[in-house]
């Protein structure tokens, strides 16, 4: 339910270099939010309103027995500089939860997740999920460097992890397969051959493999998402892929119409309608 709350800071602390962690309690979030749905936080002092807009962050993380939710957030601009001070006691006012979240298949078995930028959090908490359900889980992860991705101890341990400094898709390609005893020789013979060998083989696409895909990536990465996929399936049925889409999520309820996106089937709203949407709703 959207409905603005008075939450808790229970914990927050740097986990990388880049990356802040912040743990609020929030009993009611914990037992109903869903991966894809995000808060609105006001960054501000009481009684100010500047900066004016409130901030949007996906949940990372849910815990019902606890009754805590958290939050996975970069503070590289001054509202979430701001709520980067804040400390365990302090009470925060959100707006919230918004967006229509991630549908897992009751039929999925086994999930790839690829994301990288703002959306990327959402998917650790659809990791989680999907993980308890039994549900075999690999996450690739795209990022400036080392310091802009998850740590991998946010995840549970049965879900592969991969990572590169760079775009999320790069993963998607496989990675190619040298014999160890050709490792070694392989550019010398490169080199002195006439006509040049050839390219040592490249492990299987996972898309190839995967009953799901959700994806949570930037605007740029997207058509190598959809060609990556192209080139392992022709066609694909409806759910079979869906995307977390980055844009500005301001109101949460599609009013000042700031996100309006056109896709396929007509202009949609990312706050309300979105951010989660079918790849076969994407523009080509």
């Amino acid at each position: 339910m959207n409905q603005l709350r008075q939450l808790t800071i229970v914990e927050q602390r740097a986990v990388t270099a880049r990356l802040h962690w912040l743990t609020l309690d929030a009993p009611d979030l914990a037992r109903s939010v869903r991966s894809g749905q995000y808060l609105l936080l006001r960054c501000a002092e009481a009684g100010s309103y500047d900066p004016l807009l409130r901030r949007p962050l996906f949940v990372a993380a849910a815990a019902a027995a606890l009754g805590q939710i958290a939050l996975l957030y970069e503070p590289a601009e001054r509202g979430l500089a701001w709520l980067a001070r804040g400390r365990a006691g302090d009470t925060l006012d959100v707006l919230g939860p918004f967006g229509q979240p991630f549908a897992l298949d009751r039929r999925t078995r086994t999930l790839l997740l690829i994301g990288a930028g703002a959306g990327l959090p959402a998917l650790l908490l659809l990791a989680d999920a999907a993980a308890a359900q039994g549900v075999a889980v690999t996450l690739l992860a795209g990022g400036a460097d080392a310091a802009s991705l998850p740590p991998a101890y946010m995840l549970p341990g049965e879900v592969e992890y991969q990572t590169t400094p760079g775009a999320a898709t790069d993963l998607l390609a496989g990675q190619q397969v040298v014999p160890p005893e050709q490792a070694g020789n392989a550019n010398k013979r490169q080199r002195a051959a006439a006509v040049p060998i050839a390219q040592p083989p490249r492990a299987p696409s996972p898309i190839g493999w995967a009953d799901q895909i959700c994806a949570a990536l930037p605007a740029a990465q997207l058509p190598a998402l959809a060609e990556a996929i192209r080139a392992v399936k022709y066609r694909w049925e409806r759910g079979f892929a869906s995307v977390l889409l980055e844009g500005p999520l301001i109101c949460g309820v599609g009013a000042c119409g700031v996100c309006a996106t056109k896709l396929r089937n007509g202009t949609r709203m990312l706050c309300s309608d979105g951010p989660v949407f079918d790849m076969r709703d994407l523009p080509a």
